[in-house]
């Protein structure tokens, strides 16, 4: 996309943005992402920061606006849960206290649901029987982790072929703005795998961290999160359209510890499997990924393993209410990331950092929900349509109630995976 002007913000982003740079000066990092004009950025950084019970007093009244503006449904829809979260964060800035599970609800559109034990159980049983060898199954998961890291170098050589691959797909699926574009940084020192910073434009800087082993055999759904058709293409097109086109100027700014987060770490989680079907998926281990670091792998166990570890997923969501809700010591909720996540103990500390961290302690259930809630609506439609229902979510406003009323309309199953009768 040819970077322009950004366009003028209607009063009522206008208002959001202050807002949000308002909430910004209490809390660094809460704009995760700004490409709109620079007045409101400069204006909220003049001066003493406003009060939070200013704040507070601002982001209601907001909502009543919102509520009684003349706009269309899904824009009062999106900025009605965005508003709600941010009302949280001014009474948290004023000193109300909020139990862990009722803080996560409020500030995500969303239950945070804990995962029972015995589905972690029955998925490191299926890996007993995947991963090669016997004994502790979460040594063996480290050892066959271990042979699949790579040196930053290595990654990179990779991120060169993989990139322009999933970009195709994703092409292929729906249309991206001209111009975009993604680059490759490896960092250090983060609570997090990997990130998006979305310069604006159509520009994305992805950074992956390499204080945590990089899997190659992971690579591929990592750059697919990130990247295409992940965050960076959804910022985009929302950029694109929803921005410069409609002018929904909420969309010139991202805010972390709010509704639009779980949509999109859902996209973000569902990436790799809404290009890749599973065969294909194979296809591009076996003849991308494992020639590249001379590994001998079979493709479809690989695959096999990365499924039954998706049952893992709402490990760090259980861990996050044993430290937040019931108040655990580090150590303990240290021991269940070790043995339900099947990591090393490095990486337990490490995921332990992202769980205590005061900005991202609540951010942790916005992808296991996000993947849940998201996957839903898509398992619901026949597969022909899929694609297109992707396409919605990239390019156009959406809440998770709003997701929660398409599953209900469709007469989905809309409680928890993990508590769904099998299949079998």
């Amino acid at each position: 996309m040819t970077t322009t002007t950004p366009p003028p913000l209607d009063p009522i982003a206008q208002e959001y943005a202050a807002l949000a740079f308002g909430i910004e000066r209490h809390i660094p990092g809460y704009v995760d992402a700004y490409v709109g004009p620079p007045e409101p950025r400069h204006e909220a950084a003049a001066g003493e920061p406003a009060a939070p019970a200013e704040l507070l007093a601002t982001a209601r009244q907001l909502a009543i606006q919102v509520a009684e503006a003349p706009i269309p449904e899904e824009r009062v829809g999106f900025l009605t849960a965005q508003l709600a979260a941010m009302i949280t964060i001014c009474r948290k800035l004023t000193g109300e206290e909020f139990a862990y599970s009722d803080e996560v609800r409020l500030l995500f559109d969303i239950e945070p649901t804990r995962t029972p034990e015995a589905t972690f159980d029955a998925a490191i049983t299926a890996l007993d029987r995947l991963l090669p060898g016997r004994g502790d199954v979460a040594e063996r998961m480290i050892a066959w982790r271990q042979l699949r890291q790579v040196t930053p170098e290595t990654a990179r050589r990779l991120i060169d072929l993989l990139v322009p691959e999933i970009r195709r797909r994703t092409q292929a699926m729906v249309e991206l703005p001209p111009g975009e574009e993604v680059e490759f940084r490896f960092v250090t020192d983060q609570p997090w795998s990997g990130y998006n910073w979305f310069l604006g434009g159509g520009r994305s800087r992805v950074e992956l961290n390499t204080d945590l082993p990089i899997d190659a055999s992971r690579l591929p759904g990592l750059l697919c999160h990130e990247a295409y058709p992940g965050h960076h293409v959804e910022h985009s097109l929302k950029e694109a359209i929803l921005y410069h086109v409609q002018g929904r100027g909420e969309h010139a700014i991202h805010l972390i510890n709010t509704p639009e987060c779980v949509i999109s770490e859902g996209i973000a989680t569902l990436a790799e499997v809404a290009i890749f079907p599973p065969e294909e998926s194979i296809r591009v281990r076996a003849e991308v990924v494992f020639p590249a670091i001379g590994l001998a792998a079979d493709p479809a166990q690989e695959v096999a393993i990365g499924q039954a570890l998706g049952a893992l997923r709402g490990v760090a969501g259980n861990a996050a209410l044993l430290r937040h809700e019931e108040g655990r010591p580090a150590a303990e909720v240290i021991d269940f990331l070790r043995r339900y996540g099947l990591v090393s103990d490095g990486e337990a500390q490490q995921r332990l950092r992202f769980i205590d961290d005061p900005l991202w302690r609540p951010y942790i259930f916005t992808y296991h929900a996000g993947h849940d809630l998201l996957g839903a609506w898509l398992e619901a439609a026949p597969p022909a349509s899929r694609s297109a229902r992707f396409r919605r979510l990239l390019t156009e406003q959406v809440s998770p109630s709003q997701v929660g009323r398409w599953l209900a309309a469709d007469g989905a199953d809309l409680s928890p995976p993990s508590t769904r009768p099998s299949p079998d």
